[in-house]
């Protein structure tokens, strides 16, 4: 049942492709590459450099966790793909180095499940005029657009230009590479991920977050949004959003329905609470899944 799933979840080739071979020492040579490129132009110190190469990579392996919370028999699994000590496991934490004070700026930010429930006990709302309300954005990781994602971060990196001595091109290079050449390995079997980011990977989050981010900005809180008014507090975890609306349950409906038709790679499921909030289950799971993976990675 286990293999089943995984095989299923591998023959999407909207996300998935397989290939004829490892490709690591060809990564390794694109790394090797940039990495002489970094220092030629002082971008990378020696100390970085060194960081960046991995002598004796890891192979990433593929594995998937099983969603029991959703209820479904056999539960759908959440892929994970386990990247420690691998040959883009130094750039991805280099790169999120640069991203971490990007998606600080996010207007909507919550940090993490502790921020969640500081914000939980501080809202506040008149029941007679307000709901409290739930959405998720569902399979963010694995729908989020590779090029469109990179579009957003070479904007967000040219508009703080000068904060780093690192070149934001250089930057975007490197998050290229890390994200266009995510591999992996399941059973005798290597693919590359060609939709999507990885759970696992350090920086997916941060990416996403930051994708997530831009189409807030430009659909969510936009003065063109016709639901704007109706929309007293917007705030997301990752892909979790509580959301205090002032409008009625039939326009909450409509408004989660045109929230569908504004980006094909995201969609959102929408839980309405009656007077009291939702208990949010993908939120709490997502955070144990968080648990788990740096658990099952450290192996």
């Amino acid at each position: 049942m286990y293999r089943d799933e995984c095989e299923r979840l591998l023959g999407n080739t909207q996300h998935y492709k397989r290939l004829s071979r490892d490709p690591t020492s060809d990564i390794q040579e694109e790394m090797s590459f940039l990495v002489t490129k970094g220092i030629k132009n002082d971008w990378l110190t020696q100390h970085e450099a060194a960081f960046l190469v991995q002598a004796n990579p890891r192979i990433p392996y593929f594995y998937i966790l099983p969603k029991v919370h959703k209820g479904k028999i056999p539960p759908p699994g959440r892929p994970i793909v386990s990247g420690i000590g691998s040959v883009l496991d130094p750039l991805s934490q280099f790169v999120d180095f640069f991203l971490q004070p990007l998606v600080k700026k996010i207007p909507t930010y919550l940090k993490d499940t502790t921020d969640v429930l500081v914000l939980l006990d501080s809202v506040s709302f008149d029941k007679t005029k307000e709901l409290l309300i739930t959405l998720d954005v569902e399979s963010l990781y694995t729908n989020n657009p590779q090029e469109a994602t990179l579009d957003v971060l070479c904007n967000l990196l040219e508009a703080n230009r000068g904060e780093s001595r690192t070149s934001p091109d250089f930057v975007l290079d490197l998050a290229h590479l890390a994200l266009m050449r995510n591999y992996f390995k399941f059973e005798d079997s290597f693919f590359l991920q060609i939709q999507g980011t990885s759970m696992g990977s350090v920086f997916a989050p941060s990416l996403t977050c930051l994708y997530v981010d831009n189409f807030e900005r430009q659909v969510v809180l936009h003065e063109d949004n016709p639901f704007l008014q109706q929309i007293e507090l917007w705030k997301r975890y990752v892909d979790d959003i509580l959301l205090v609306w002032t409008g009625t349950k039939e326009e909450a409906l409509i408004f989660s329905s045109w929230l569908n038709t504004a980006d094909p790679f995201l969609n959102f499921t929408m839980t309405i609470g009656d007077n009291q909030l939702p208990f949010n289950v993908e939120l709490i799971v997502f955070a144990l899944e968080n648990l788990l993976c740096g658990s099952y990675d450290t192996m």
